[in-house]
């Protein structure tokens, strides 16, 4: 089997958490990995926002179909 689609039929979502805060330096490499991520006609136009409030989480969480992981996350990106 081709080895993009073998890695497409092994991915897994995981929602459990740990309470270590993530390394700037692991947030730095993810942020620079999602900034090699293609887009129509190389133009970039998104933006990632870096949520650390805990209060928007908690918001986030509630208006994102009620999903209790986002506001336990120690990060939590979103993609515009």
């Amino acid at each position: 089997m081709n080895e993009i689609i073998q890695s497409l039929y092994a991915r897994k979502s995981v929602r459990a958490y740990t309470d270590r805060p993530v390394p700037a330096e692991v947030k730095r490499t993810v942020l620079a990995a999602a900034g090699q991520a293609p887009t129509a006609g190389g133009q970039q136009l998104y933006t990632i926002l870096d949520i650390t409030d805990q209060s928007l989480k908690e918001t986030l969480a509630k208006t994102c179909d009620n999903q209790p992981f986002i506001a336990k996350a120690k990060m939590v990106l979103i993609f515009c």
